[in-house]
């Protein structure tokens, strides 16, 4: 399989797209984070307190109604960059997930993005 292949298959986008996000630290060693996300023509602003960038992801996706269970993550640098493999679950239906960044957080927020497209989407 291409690099390109693997890519339009892992890291797929959908409906649901991630404009901006950021991260600040909250009271007793969690963390805010915000973001702004579509889904399909809708654009909203949302907010979740959580131990981590991935949990308060993970949170927001369930409050707009795509809930994602992480069930596996690998991450590993390739070409510079950070690179998160997730494999994902939803109502049963489990599948694999990918996204860069430049930063662990980065990559983990965008696999999280890619695996609540892919079991959302089909």
């Amino acid at each position: 399989m291409s690099w390109q292949h693997f890519t339009d298959e892992y890291a797929c986008g959908g409906a649901i797209r991630l404009g901006s996000w950021s991260v600040a630290p909250a009271r007793q060693d969690l963390v805010e984070c915000r973001a702004t996300i579509a889904i399909a023509d809708r654009i909203m602003s949302c907010s979740a307190v959580a131990a981590g960038p991935l949990g308060a992801m993970t949170s927001i996706l369930y409050d707009l109604g795509a809930p994602v269970q992480i069930l596996r993550l690998h991450q590993r640098e390739v070409d510079g960059a950070i690179a998160t493999f997730l494999l994902c679950e939803n109502n049963g239906r489990q599948a694999w997930a990918f996204g860069e960044g430049r930063t662990g957080d980065d990559a983990n927020i965008a696999a999280l993005i890619s695996g609540a497209n892919r079991l959302l989407g089909s």
